[in-house]
């Protein structure tokens, strides 16, 4: 990890793994069968939250300590750094319904300190990643999947801010009563977040099907595992896009939603079956941007042989 900082970019999935499973415990109302598991599942949210805060602020500080960079080399891999933040957010938004109320009051404060901590700067990296695609060319041909990862982080932004607020609706009317009008101003200031984070993610989602139609052009894109970033992409978008249609009632987005999930199936199917055969091979256990750098390493070490290796008697002919 020391020699290669660029590998603690990954290190990020970790807590975003345990936000997905605790997501899947609460849509699932698995609570209903043993309470306990109510408790267990609180405990695991509080282990994602340390790992979410140190994955986004001490490899932050690793990275900018032990390497230098340019805006060249942004690329939205960057944002797994600070997507966890916005994850737990949402995680805990969803946990908070089936705790006692002055726990439930406190998963939401810290939730809400959650996003506002993930969503400055994820915005922040966005921006470099726009001025970089911006200025310079698009990811080599073996890395332009991770184009589609911007998706993710913007549309989990949305989704949070959008739990949360139903969340605040019911929890500070319970709790705190003296802050009963401000749950319908929170929840009034998720939907506006989360309409403008779905819009975002359309021109991501747009910008991410040309780049990779255009580097399909000149170059065969080969399967490795940043593919893996389009299940979590979509599935955030799908997420996003289901919560608006149920809050606005909207059947437009519903269908969008079904069409999503269909999609979102596909994909799994397909870099599960691609992985197993690239597990197999050990094709699929190369790094892109390892493989790239090492091979222009080589290619500069040839050429500068060759320029080097002129025999005495030549000098002269």
């Amino acid at each position: 990890m020391r020699r290669n900082p660029r590998r603690m970019l990954h290190y990020g999935a970790i807590p975003m793994a345990l936000g997905t499973v605790l997501t899947g415990i609460s849509a699932y109302q698995i609570y209903e069968m043993n309470h306990a598991v109510v408790y267990i599942t609180w405990s695991i949210w509080w282990i994602s939250v340390v790992l979410a805060a140190a994955a986004s602020v001490l490899l932050i500080c690793l990275i900018v300590s032990r390497e230098t960079r340019s805006i060249e080399s942004v690329t939205g891999a960057w944002l797994l750094l600070v997507a966890p933040l916005a994850v737990c957010a949402s995680t805990g938004a969803s946990i908070a319904a089936y705790l006692p109320t002055d726990l439930a009051y406190m998963t939401l404060i810290v939730s809400y300190a959650l996003l506002g901590a993930g969503a400055p700067l994820t915005c922040c990296i966005l921006v470099l990643y726009v001025a970089r695609i911006t200025t310079f060319k698009l990811p080599p041909h073996d890395a332009i999947v991770t184009s589609f990862i911007p998706l993710g982080p913007a549309g989990q932004i949305g989704v949070a801010a959008l739990s949360l607020g139903r969340m605040a609706d019911t929890v500070l009317l319970d709790s705190t009563p003296q802050l009963d009008t401000l749950g319908p101003t929170m929840l009034g200031a998720g939907v506006l977040i989360a309409l403008m984070a779905w819009g975002f993610c359309v021109f991501l989602l747009t910008h991410a099907v040309f780049s990779v139609v255009y580097q399909r052009r000149s170059a065969v894109i080969p399967f490795n595992i940043s593919w893996w970033s389009l299940t979590f992409s979509v599935g955030v978008f799908g997420s996003l896009t289901a919560e608006l249609g149920e809050v606005l009632d909207m059947r437009y987005l519903q269908v969008n939603y079904m069409v999503m999930v269909v999609l979102l199936l596909v994909l799994w199917m397909f870099n599960m079956v691609r992985t197993i055969v690239g597990a197999w091979t050990g094709s699929i256990f190369g790094i892109p941007s390892l493989a790239n750098k090492e091979d222009a390493t080589k290619e500069s070490t040839s050429s500068a042989v060759t320029i080097c290796d002129i025999r005495p008697a030549d000098r002269y002919v």
